[in-house]
């Protein structure tokens, strides 16, 4: 969001989250909905296998490395379970992988890839 916080003459020393650039440009909530659907839809996908095991393994694989100080950092994976109210991720994704709880929902198929892990996500 580097490009709002642009204008505003903002430096990267203040640390400003992303939700306090749209905030300040007044770009409103529709652009991080927007976004939200977005990443939530392409969590689904990698979910279900159907990205293929590379970037499966990207977003559940751990990498072993020293911890560093200070806090930690924020995970695409603490986006999806902040959004979606929850706290297993393995949870959500054996819901990603039922088909049957979509088709419940009366999803057709060319909406289906789109709105799966919206269903999905906000069962709880």
């Amino acid at each position: 969001m580097w490009c709002y916080m642009r204008p505003f003459k903002v430096p990267w020393a203040e640390k400003k989250t992303n939700k306090e650039s749209i905030q300040m440009a007044d770009v409103g909530k529709r652009l991080l909905q927007q976004l939200m659907k977005r990443k939530l839809s392409y969590a689904g996908q990698i979910m279900r296998g159907s990205s293929g095991p590379l970037l499966q393994l990207s977003l559940e694989g751990k990498i072993e490395k020293k911890r560093v100080q200070g806090r930690p950092r924020r995970n695409w994976i603490d986006d999806v379970k902040e959004w979606s109210r929850s706290t297993s991720y393995g949870d959500k994704k054996r819901r990603a992988e039922n088909r049957e709880a979509v088709e419940r929902h009366g999803c057709q198929p060319s909406d289906r890839r789109r709105h799966l892990i919206i269903i999905i996500l906000t069962q709880n």
